[in-house]
């Protein structure tokens, strides 16, 4: 029995040191964590840190894993039910907002949107993600304004439709060859909400006033615009007046979606112009066709500044603008005001 005992004692006291050690050395490892691994607690939050990764729970949930300095998920969601994200890095992004579900991976995306009984995707590339007009990912502000413009242009007074113009009508016109044509650049968009905004651009716009009687115009010794009549037997085949305007318009614009990323859109706002040339022009037979052309200012007001409005779907517009400023200088010619109609097709969707 004691040479139980005393092997026994023998053999504690050779495992002693090396338990001692294995104590040691799992102190030591716990320091070492305890060194890495940070933890505070903020009522109903708890953030803690170990190297590069960090993790923050709350009763809104957010969760945050980083390796080697760099993203790789960040989970957010909101208590109320208001917004869910996730994003794995750069490349997978996922948002909920109730109503708008955002889903990224890459440069490509989809939106869905519930509204009531409908439901809308989008299928869209990189432009999706600008969130500099939303403040949050998806499709920003793209206004309907760059394209061509066609239309009709003629001119009222201060009763309307030309009714009062002097001297026999000699600025009556041919409304059906009077047209105007508009080239504006692409526009630039300042957008409030994604289908809300504001957007303007710079345009040049042509104008053929076309004559309906035997007239011409042009200014007199006295500087006023006056009519000119051709000699008899001699008759105009065409008489016209041509200008040419720079153009700015600012418009505040609507979107009203309705099917698969389509929207009806309607803007109305103000468009400033600047003349930069204008001319008459007559076609006419006297032993054989002849034209003739007078570059002048005839009077007409440098600036000028109006309204404009334009309803349409996608691409396609119909617009009017009418000016409120008077076609010519007050004193040297009639008080007409240009107005037309048209149609445009817009190039930036």
């Amino acid at each position: 029995m004691k040479r139980i005992l005393i092997s026994a004692l023998l053999i504690v006291s050779m495992l002693l040191p090396a338990l001692a050690q294995e104590k040691e050395q799992k102190l030591k490892e716990l320091e070492q964590l305890e060194q890495q691994t940070k933890q505070v607690t903020i009522p109903d939050t708890l953030v803690a840190a170990a190297e590069d990764t960090l993790i923050v729970a709350a009763e809104d949930t957010l969760a945050a894993i980083r390796a080697e300095g760099e993203e790789i998920a960040v989970v957010v969601s909101d208590d109320e039910g208001d917004t869910s994200t996730v994003r794995i890095g750069d490349i997978v992004t996922i948002k909920d907002t109730g109503d708008e579900t955002v889903i990224r991976i890459g440069k490509k995306g989809v939106r869905i949107f519930e509204d009531g009984d409908s439901t809308e995707i989008d299928f869209d590339d990189d432009e999706y993600w600008n969130e500099e007009a939303t403040g949050r990912p998806g499709k920003s502000f793209d206004g309907h304004l760059g394209g061509i413009e066609i239309g009709y242009n003629n001119f009222s007074t201060a009763t309307w439709l030309n009714n009062d113009v002097p001297v026999d009508g000699y600025l009556d016109l041919n409304t059906a060859k009077s047209t105007s044509f508009n080239i504006v650049s692409p526009p630039v968009s300042l957008g409030f909400t994604r289908h809300f905004g504001l957007v303007t651009a710079l345009g040049i716009n042509f104008n053929n006033y076309r004559f309906d009687g035997n007239n011409s115009i042009v200014v007199d010794g006295e500087g006023i615009v006056s009519p000119f009549f051709p000699a008899e037997p001699v008759r105009y085949e065409k008489s016209k007046l041509a200008t040419i305007y720079g153009i700015l318009p600012v418009i505040l614009e609507v979107q009203i979606p309705v099917s698969h990323g389509s929207t009806i859109n309607l803007g109305a706002g103000v468009i400033g112009a600047v003349k930069l040339g204008s001319h008459t022009k007559v076609v006419y037979y006297n032993d054989g066709k002849q034209k003739d052309k007078n570059h002048d200012d005839f009077n007409l007001n440098v600036l000028r500044y109006g309204v404009t409005a334009r309803a349409g779907y996608e691409m396609v517009q119909v617009y009017g603008t009418c000016y409120l400023s008077p076609m010519f200088e007050k004193g040297k010619g009639p008080e007409l005001y240009p107005f037309e109609i048209g149609i445009a097709l817009t190039i930036n969707d």
